[in-house]
């Protein structure tokens, strides 16, 4: 029996089973998982707000993208979409706040930047020795963890030690730059000791890193919610982004990719949703035409006449 002949499963359901096994547990503890929804049009847009809200109930770190406004096709921009999203000052704020705590310096003032000569007067502490023992702890921390690549290394511990100067903050900083995509003077990276750009090639390595930062940033995980409707969409709206069956076919190999990456992933929950046209719209455009990735989320298994909440792909009413 086709998934999309068995009655579908409904959306209260599927959401409790989602935060009972995956949110509550497995993604906190390093586990990671792509599930795939398939809705009417018009429940879509609750069905990601209501995600979006679980995620953050778990202390996740939570994105909401629209393959109408981000070019998901190409792994490095979904990447710059996610990294365009987070909060990275309080995000580098609380990995330092932990990075002090699990050394026995507790915080003065909790969420405010401190230099580490305010921090040197609070603890009773030469600035020079606990400027020592901060190099120290970052290299640690950040530099030896071979789980983060050496460019994303780089570009946090600039981000760290920018947080610990006075005015050092900054958002237009060329790490912080290089994180969201835009164009930085290449000289400014060899500075920063970045090797050059985030591209389609090590885009994969610098999510699995960014997932690695953010637990160690005290986050339970990243929720990404993928609204992938505009792929079955052979026009486009005023201001969306249309894509050929080709770019559509590469989205699918983004996907899969990330599905076959999750043990390197870890926290992370990419939830995509789609209307029915992903199984039975126009057939250059619908998964069908891309084995290697259905084979992966259609469901072999399932209870009966019942939708299995757990299966890759589900069908759901709202």
């Amino acid at each position: 029996m086709d998934v999309l002949t068995t009655p579908p499963l409904p959306l209260s359901e599927w959401l409790t089973v989602v935060e009972r096994e995956y949110l509550s547990e497995f993604v906190p503890a390093g586990g990671a998982a792509v599930k795939f929804v398939i809705l009417d049009d018009d429940a879509i847009g609750a069905a990601a707000e209501l995600l979006v809200g679980l995620g953050q109930a778990h202390a996740m770190q939570t994105v909401h993208l629209e393959a109408g406004r981000t070019r998901i096709h190409l792994m490095h921009e979904l990447f710059f979409a996610v990294a365009r999203t987070l909060p990275w000052d309080s995000l580098v704020q609380r990995y330092l706040e932990m990075l002090f705590g699990d050394h026995a310096y507790v915080w003065p003032r909790p969420g405010e930047p401190m230099t580490v000569a305010d921090l040197a007067i609070a603890f009773e502490v030469a600035p020079n020795l606990l400027g020592r023992h901060v190099d120290q702890w970052l290299t640690e921390g950040l530099w030896d963890d071979r789980h983060l690549t050496q460019d994303f290394r780089a570009a946090l511990l600039l981000l760290c030690l920018s947080r610990l100067e006075p005015g050092g903050w900054n958002t237009n900083a060329p790490s912080m730059c290089w994180l969201r995509g835009e164009k930085v003077a290449p000289t400014l990276l060899r500075a920063a000791d970045i090797s050059g750009r985030i591209t389609r090639t090590n885009a994969r390595a610098m999510l699995a890193s960014l997932c690695h930062f953010l637990r160690k940033a005290g986050a339970a995980g990243l929720l990404v919610v993928l609204d992938v409707r505009q792929l079955a969409h052979t026009a486009a709206a005023e201001g969306e982004l249309r894509y050929s069956p080709a770019a559509v076919m590469d989205t699918y190999e983004v996907l899969r990719e990330i599905i076959d990456d999750a043990e390197h992933l870890p926290g992370l929950f990419v939830a995509v949703l789609a209307d029915a046209d992903l199984a039975t719209g126009d057939p250059r455009r619908a998964l069908g035409q891309y084995a290697a990735l259905q084979m992966r989320v259609w469901p072999d298994v399932r209870p009966g006449d019942r939708q299995n909440p757990v299966a890759p792909l589900v069908w759901l009413a709202a």
